[in-house]
């Protein structure tokens, strides 16, 4: 394979974070290859009014394809496909596997992101098509201020996450779907000192009514409803590639990056939320900017 294949930057993911480092290297007039799978946690948005800019508030879909047709005017393109496994020659060349080919790059970009875990309960998935279940309060939570908030449950961090809500409405429950497994007393005195109702128990099923309010009904036959219901059972980092080349990962198996978002391992990069719970599309779009940059630089003589 001669040198004509040898890329500057394979980007691995297309959202957010993904598109604006391909933006910003094709700019630089790199060779850059975007691969994506088709799942940008994005695309599940139905509607974000803090990202800057879009006052009225602008839906997942919308913005990935504004970031599309930006890196299409600037040159570059995204190409589906899957990076199956990555590895790291001993003169510091990656060489990314697909499955029909192989891909050498200098540098490589992971904009991965992570997957929401959802619950497996009846009517979850039905509800969540319908724009009513949320999972970032940070982005969401002011739009439904002092409205009837449920939030599906299991954990300490779910605890967290409740008490963070807390700042937008006080009409709060915290439905246990675990049923007290994983909730010390720790957990629940906290709970009740924030004044938040606490719902342990198992669930029967979630449905909408013709108001697009969430009904959640228990097995024992309890039935709650909700104008917006979060979910708050965490996260799954998409870190396999950057465990397989042996990248640093914190105890939530974020990757540990460092201020130019280059990962332990010499050429690596990440950016976006595999790097952090913060889920921010800002933050996502401000790293890949770093990275790019820092990725540029680091070729200048190339």
């Amino acid at each position: 394979m001669d040198d004509d294949a040898l890329l500057d930057c394979l980007i691995v993911g297309a959202g957010p974070a993904g598109l604006t480092a391909g933006i910003n290297l094709s700019r630089f007039y790199r060779t850059i290859r975007i691969v994506d799978a088709g799942s940008s946690r994005a695309s599940l948005i139905p509607c974000t009014h803090n990202y800057p800019s879009y006052p009225e508030g602008i839906g997942g879909n919308e913005l990935l394809d504004q970031l599309r047709r930006q890196l299409h005017v600037n040159g570059g393109s995204v190409e589906s496909g899957t990076i199956q496994r990555l590895k790291r020659t001993e003169d510091g060349l990656f060489l990314a596997h697909t499955g029909n080919e192989v891909i050498r790059a200098r540098t490589v970009l992971l904009a991965t992101g992570v997957v929401d875990i959802d619950p497996e309960l009846e009517g979850f998935q039905g509800v969540k098509a319908q724009g009513l279940i949320r999972y970032c309060p940070i982005c969401d939570g002011f739009e439904f201020s002092n409205e009837c908030i449920g939030i599906l449950a299991r954990d300490e961090h779910g605890v967290h996450e409740s008490v963070f809500i807390k700042r937008f409405s006080a009409n709060l429950t915290m439905i246990d779907i675990a049923n007290g497994d994983f909730l010390d007393q720790r957990a629940t005195d906290q709970l009740a000192r924030e004044n938040i109702t606490l719902t342990q128990g198992l669930v029967q099923r979630l449905s909408t009514d013709d108001q697009h309010r969430i009904h959640v009904k228990m097995v024992d036959g309890r039935e709650y409803t909700f104008d917006v219901l979060y979910c708050a059972l965490g996260t799954r980092v998409r870190s396999d590639l950057s465990r397989a080349l042996g990248a640093r990962r914190n105890a939530d198996d974020y990757l540990i990056i460092d201020e130019h978002m280059q990962t332990g391992i010499e050429g690596l990069y990440a950016a976006g939320d595999m790097t952090n719970r913060l889920s921010q599309i800002t933050v996502a779009t401000g790293q890949a900017a770093i990275a790019a940059t820092a990725i540029h630089n680091r070729l200048q003589h190339r």
